[in-house]
C-alpha cells in the first residue's frame, strides 16, 4: 500500500481513534492543528514515538492555523475532526489548495456549504471522503449485495429505529454540544445519522420528507431529542423512522429493508449499549438481525465469522481504517489516472443531511418538504448569513419554542 503523510485538525476525543487507523493503515502522521495550541502539542505528544508520528513541535509539525499548516506541511491527506460547523470551512482550505480530505460525520449542518464543497472539490480534483464506517461492515456489505443482485426484488420500504439516551454529563462535556449554532441539531445529527446514511446507502436519493422532532427529557440543551419522519425516496421506496436520546436505559437500533417480493434483511447497529466517541467505545459488534435470504445457521456463523481476528483494542477504530484504506487506494488510483468510486463522497454523503435538514423543516412548515425546498432553504440561509448583520430584535413572546432557527454558518479561522 501507498505510503501518504496525513494532517490532522481538531483534537478532541474521536481523533484519537483516527490516528490509530491512520497508523494501523500504514499511514503517517505529520502535523496536527488546533486553535488551543497548547492541546495540539498536548495531542501530538501523546504520541511520541509511535512509528509514522513526526515530532511535536510548534510551528514545524504543531499549528493553530489551518492554512499555514498545510502550505507549509503540505501533507497529502487532511483529516477533519473537528464540531460540525466547521468542516466544510476547513476542508475548503485543503480543497481549494489541492489537498485530498477525509471529513468526520457529519459532512456539515448546511447543505448549501456541502453543495460549495463538491464544486471546489470537482475544480480542484480533490478527493473527499466522509466517515461512514457502517458502510463498510460485513453486515453492511452483504445487505448492499442483496439488493444490488435484486435479491429483494425491488426495495420497498425501510424502518429506522434508535432507542438511545443521552444523560446531562454528555451534553456539558463540550460547549458545542445540544446547540443549533454549532451542533446543527441533535440526535438526528449526532446519534443517528450511521442508521440515517445507511438508509440511504440501501434506498437511494431522498425525494421527500415529512417529520416531527420534540425536546422530552433534555431541558438544558436547544435542540431535538427524539425526532420521527416519513421519508420518500426517488426510487418509489419509503421510510419511517424513529430515533431519541430520551429512552433510558437505551434500547436498540437498527435498519431494516423490505423488498417487493417480502424479503427483509437488516442490521442492529447498537444493543442497548451506551457510546461516547473516543471515550467510552462500544463493545457491541453489528450483525444481520433479519436476512431472510439465508437461514439461522448461516446467520449464526456470519456473526461469528465477520468479526474473526479483530480485537477488542482494534475495533473502534478498524472500520475507520477500513476507510483510511479506500482514500489510500483512490489516491494512489488518481495518481495512476484510475478513478475509483468512494463508498461514501461528498455527494452520498448529503442524503443523511437532506433527512435531517427535511424534519426541522418540514416541522417549520407543518408538512411535508421536497428535496428542492430542503436545498432552497438552506441556500437563503447561508445568504441571510453571508449578509451585513443588523442589531437582532428582540423575540416575540409567544415565538414555538420547538422550531429550529437557522444553523450559523460563520467561517472559522481555525480549527476547533
Amino acid at each position: 500500500m501507498a505510503k501518504l503523510r496525513f494532517a490532522l485538525v481538531g483534537t478532541g476525543n474521536i481523533a484519537h481513534q483516527h490516528v490509530e487507523a491512520i497508523l494501523a493503515c500504514g499511514q503517517e502522521l505529520v502535523a496536527v492543528c488546533n486553535h488551543n495550541i497548547e492541546k495540539a502539542m498536548l495531542f501530538l505528544s501523546s504520541y511520541s514515538g509511535r512509528e509514522g508520528v513526526a515530532p511535536a513541535a510548534l510551528e514545524e509539525t504543531v499549528f493553530s492555523s489551518v492554512a499555514e499548516m498545510l502550505d507549509q506541511v503540505k501533507p497529502d491527506v487532511l483529516y477533519v475532526t473537528t464540531p460540525h460547523l466547521t468542516h466544510v470551512d476547513v476542508a475548503c482550505q485543503a480543497v481549494m489548495r489541492g489537498i485530498h480530505c477525509i471529513i468526520e460525520k457529519p459532512l456539515d449542518i448546511s447543505l448549501a456549504k456541502a453543495q460549495f464543497l463538491q464544486e471546489a472539490s470537482e475544480r480542484s480534483g480533490a478527493i473527499v471522503s466522509v466517515i461512514s464506517q457502517s458502510r463498510f461492515f460485513k453486515p453492511t456489505e452483504r445487505i448492499k449485495q442483496a439488493i444490488d443482485d435484486g435479491k429483494l426484488g425491488t426495495p420497498a420500504f425501510g424502518v429506522v429505529n434508535v432507542l438511545a439516551w443521552r444523560d446531562e454529563a454528555y451534553y456539558r462535556s463540550n460547549t458545542w454540544r445540544g446547540t443549533w449554532a454549532y451542533e446543527g441539531g441533535g440526535v438526528l445529527v449526532n446519534q443517528s445519522v450511521h442508521e440515517l446514511d445507511l438508509l440511504c446507502y440501501f434506498l437511494g436519493e431522498v425525494e421527500s420528507v415529512y417529520g416531527i422532532w420534540r425536546n422530552i427529557n433534555h431541558p438544558y440543551i436547544e435542540v431535538d431529542d427524539t425526532a420521527q419522519a416519513i421519508v420518500t425516496f426517488k426510487s418509489g421506496a419509503t421510510a419511517t423512522i424513529i430515533v431519541s436520546n430520551s429512552v433510558n436505559p437505551a434500547q436498540d437500533a437498527y435498519v431494516h429493508i423490505v423488498g417487493s417480493n417480502g424479503n427483509t434483511v437488516g442490521i442492529k447497529t447498537h444493543g442497548g449499549v451506551e457510546i461516547e466517541a473516543g471515550i467510552k467505545p462500544s463493545s457491541f459488534h453489528a450483525y444481520n438481525d433479519v436476512f431472510t435470504l439465508e437461514d439461522e445457521d448461516t446467520l449464526k456463523q456470519y456473526r461469528q465469522d465477520d468479526y474473526a481476528g479483530i480485537t477488542e483494542k482494534e475495533c473502534p477504530y478498524y472500520f475507520f481504517a477500513k476507510q483510511v484504506q479506500e482514500m489510500v487506494h483512490a489516491v494512489q488510483s488518481k495518481r495512476d489516472g484510475i478513478k475509483v468510486h468512494l463508498r461514501n463522497n461528498i455527494a452520498s454523503a448529503q442524503g443523511c443531511m437532506r433527512i435531517f435538514q427535511g424534519i426541522y423543516l418540514s416541522q417549520q412548515l407543518g408538512r411535508p418538504v421536497t428535496v428542492k425546498e430542503i436545498i432552497d432553504h438552506s441556500m437563503a440561509e447561508l445568504a441571510k448569513e453571508n449578509q451585513p448583520k443588523a442589531a437582532p430584535a428582540a423575540a416575540p413572546k409567544d415565538a414555538p419554542k420547538d422550531e429550529a432557527p437557522a444553523a450559523a454558518t460563520a467561517t472559522p479561522s481555525s480549527a476547533s
